[in-house]
Parts: C-alpha cells; structure tokens; sequence
C-alpha cells in the first residue's frame, strides 16, 4: 500500500503474516483510508511515528514470546491516546492478557463485514479529546 500523508484519514496496520497486513490495507482503502500495511515491529513503529493523525491501528496482538505488538499498543496509548484501536489474533482474548479497555478484539479469521465492523466499533470507543 502506498502511503501519500495529504491523504486521509491514516490507517496503520501490523501484522506478521504479510497477506493478512495487505488485506486488511486493501479493505481499509476501499472504506476510504489512506492505509500502512507493515509486517515488522520495526517499520510498524517507523509508520507510527510518522503518520500524522493517525485514527486507526489495526494490530496483531502477541504471540507467545513475542510483546512487540503489546509496545506498539502502549505507545499509541501514551502518545495518541484518541487512535482506534482494532486487536486481532487467533487466541481468545483472555489468553493475550489485558488490553486496552477502548480496543476492539478481532478472532481470525474474520471477513471484510466483520473488519469493517470492529472498525467502527473502534472509532465509537475512542476516548474523547
């Protein structure tokens, strides 16, 4: 996905699995958002950094051994506090430990409705700035 900053709104997404990131991105870009496909920590936190306004994350939450997901999360909770957050995994909630309490948890696999609709049920959750 190419990532132009004009335009908008920005969408980043951090997944291991390289067809699940670019999925997501091409479903998010059909809904209208100017998206971020990254497959590594390091270019997921590079994306973050450097998008601005960013309004949605949509993050694969940890794997066992793995926390880069986890730190992602807490960064975009310390520095945009007003970002849409949507977990996916294909453990159960309870077993990914806590989670921020605006975040949506997506189960893989899911299908476009399903994304679609943990995305707006993200963006509904935000904090209020």
């Amino acid at each position: 996905m190419n990532f132009t900053p004009s335009a908008g709104p920005n969408a980043l997404v951090f997944d291991r699995a390289s067809m699940v990131a670019e999925t997501v991105a091409m479903v998010l870009e059909d809904a209208g958002y100017q998206t971020r496909a990254t497959m590594t920590y390091r270019d997921a936190r590079r994306a973050f950094q450097e998008m601005n306004e960013l309004v949605l994350m949509v993050v694969h939450a940890d794997t066992p051994g793995e926390r880069r997901g986890r730190e992602l999360l807490n960064a975009a909770l310390r520095d945009r506090p007003d970002t849409a957050i949507v977990i996916v995994s294909s453990r159960l909630p309870e077993d990914l430990g806590p989670a921020p309490s605006s975040a949506v948890f997506l189960v893989k696999p899911f299908d476009r409705e399903q994304l679609l609709d943990a995305v707006e049920r993200a963006r509904l959750a935000r904090p209020a700035t």
